[in-house]
């Protein structure tokens, strides 16, 4: 596996990375060598992990550029011609060419849109944004900072590379139906080489014994950070119109402006906690006195991650309905708490039903949430799935 990033770095993609190489290592037919960009990756027994710092630069341009001095390492050839299997599940995307090149097959796995966007987003609702992917992915980057605007002016036909690059790979897994849909419709060719698997659930949580311990006053968590496709801006909105007793706990801050004004809208009813980057026991924590989980995303989220955890930690998710969040939620309890995307009128009187409950009545909702996605879920299926794949 070649990586630019492994657990605990980056989010969603990276654990799931992760979970995948847990259960790839208990496989005697398979031995696996990590080749990653992150310098402390979480260490598994029996996985051989080598830290490359070629891969650790920001940026997929320069990432990209690194490619062609690490292929010229006789070290790092030497790993690939050992390799029957080279397993892409990052932007290292570059190497496929090389490791066809040696007669491997080489596994994609997409956490994101990358053969088909520059930021590896796609604005929801997709069928409105189709066409107009470019200028989406400009108009994102230049919310960032002037660098960014610039080098996505520069660079916006980027994901055309990526995409002949791709299609080289003998296996693409998508990890939701909507998300390879979407790929499908605007790559057409990569249809036959996609397929569909659910990421494994996190073992921590999933075995774990969650204890709420809420008090009276509604709590909602968000843990989108400062950042515009994962809604902030409507978090900070509703939380500025919100006028009933309620405590907000808002994570991933990075902007101490940011934060610093989040927390001025605290009164005596309204109490607003904003945290930045914590620890994986800290979130864990944070869940554990929490109602209800924000999940306000304008962008098709593959399969998020923090929708799962949250269900799993017993925290009633209300979210918009993106990307394979449909696929999450049907047929269970949860699936009365997703809105149409931006119909933020209907997401504040879900909002509203849920301070209306009492404490026990929450915890009741917890586990019957909790229960619903343990049973969609089937781990053994996932993980024979992956096994097959792989073998």
């Amino acid at each position: 596996m070649i990586t630019e990033r492994y657990w605990p770095d980056g989010s969603g993609g990276e654990l799931a990375t992760h979970l995948i190489i847990d259960i790839l290592r208990k496989e005697k037919a398979l031995e696996t060598t990590v080749i990653t960009g992150s310098r402390n990756p979480m260490r598994l027994p029996g996985v051989r992990y080598i830290y490359e710092p070629l891969l650790s630069v920001e940026g997929k341009p320069l990432l990209w550029l690194n490619v062609s001095r690490l292929i010229r390492r006789g070290e790092f050839r030497k790993i690939l011609q050992e390799s029957d299997i080279v397993y892409v599940p990052g932007f290292m995307f570059p190497i496929i060419p090389y490791a066809k090149n040696m007669g491997k097959r080489v596994i994609v796995h997409l956490h994101g849109y990358a053969p088909v966007s520059y930021t590896a987003v796609i604005l929801a609702p997709y069928e409105d944004h189709k066409h107009k992917i470019a200028h989406d992915d400009i108009r994102l980057e230049c919310m960032r900072d002037a660098k960014h605007c610039i080098s996505a002016g520069l660079l916006w036909w980027l994901p055309m590379l990526t995409k002949k690059w791709v299609s080289q790979a003998d296996k693409i897994i998508c990890v939701s139906k909507r998300q390879a849909n979407i790929i499908t419709d605007l790559v057409p060719e990569l249809a036959g080489k996609i397929k569909v698997m659910y990421n494994p659930l996190p073992s921590e949580l999933m075995n774990a014994n969650i204890n709420k311990e809420i008090d009276d006053v509604p709590t909602f968590i968000y843990t989108g950070g400062d950042v515009y496709v994962k809604g902030f801006h409507i978090v900070a909105s509703i939380i500025r119109r919100w006028r009933s007793r309620a405590r907000f706990i808002l994570t991933k801050i990075s902007n101490r402006e940011v934060a610093n004004t989040l927390s001025r809208l605290s009164d005596e009813s309204k109490k607003i906690e904003v945290y930045p980057k914590l620890s994986r026991a800290e979130f864990i924590k944070l869940y554990s006195k929490s109602w209800a989980f924000l999940f306000p995303s304008i962008f098709e989220e593959p399969l998020p991650y923090a929708v799962i955890e949250a269900a799993l930690s017993k925290v009633i998710p209300i979210t918009f309905q993106v990307g394979g969040i449909s696929e999450i939620v049907k047929g269970t309890f949860t699936e009365n708490f997703i809105t149409d995307v931006y119909n933020i009128k209907q997401f504040i009187e879900k909002m509203y039903f849920i301070s209306s409950l009492s404490s026990n009545d929450i915890i009741t909702l917890g586990d019957k949430i909790r229960n619903d996605i343990l049973k969609k879920f089937d781990v053994e299926t996932i993980k024979n799935d992956l096994i097959k794949e792989f073998l």
